[in-house]
């Protein structure tokens, strides 16, 4: 009797977790499919960062543009100015303000810098994070408890336009971006390689062992 209902309780758990892997699968094929459906778009966007008890501690503002696959860039505005650019090896973040570039692997950074699924379909990158649907809302949690990140939110409809997209940092804070003025006009690929300005410190992560 023992041993029939031990064997019930393992039929229930291996089925229920059979059925969570399948609809991972499906919300991944899913996003994918609308992630695929618009190969390139630009849009302006507004940041806002809230504390983990949801007080506004900054706001920002810049340009979004992507170029599928593996391509984008982000130029932040304000409050000051960062550079952010994935030529689709390598990951750069510049900061004019320290005059330093960091630069890694977009292999390594896909853990910590979500925003490149937006433009992937290596397999992966997306076996990193577990993925839920409710309706245009896509959830992604890392699976690995070393990221910094809790979750990520992406936003898009059916035809695959972003609308806009959020993280949950470990320590609650909220960073949540808003696109506007989206268009789907050719990008040129120069937009996504970067060159090092001249007297800039070189931050190299892509030799550091994770």
């Amino acid at each position: 009797m023992k041993k029939r209902i031990q064997k019930t309780i393992l039929t229930v758990l291996f089925s229920s977790l059979s059925s969570i892997a399948f609809a991972d699968m499906q919300s991944i094929a899913e996003l994918q499919r609308r992630l695929e459906h618009v190969a390139q778009y630009s849009a302006d966007f507004e940041q806002t960062v809230r504390s983990s008890k949801g007080q506004q501690i900054q706001s920002g503002r810049g340009k979004f543009q992507v170029k599928r696959p593996n391509l984008f860039r982000m130029d932040i505005n304000a409050p000051q100015e960062n550079v952010i650019v994935s030529d689709g090896e390598n990951l750069w973040f510049y900061d004019p303000f320290v005059a330093q570039v960091t630069v890694n692997s977009v292999q390594n950074a896909v853990n910590g810098t979500p925003f490149v699924l937006l433009t992937s379909s290596d397999k992966q990158h997306w076996t990193q994070y577990e993925v839920t649907q409710n309706a245009d809302t896509f959830v992604l949690k890392p699976k690995s408890a070393k990221n910094n990140l809790r979750q990520f939110d992406v936003q898009i409809d059916q035809n695959g336009l972003l609308k806009g997209f959020s993280t949950i940092e470990r320590d609650g804070q909220t960073n949540l971006y808003r696109l506007r003025n989206i268009t789907t006009a050719d990008l040129s690929a120069d937009l996504f390689k970067f060159s090092v300005p001249k007297d800039v410190e070189v931050d190299d992560q892509r030799r550091v062992k994770k």
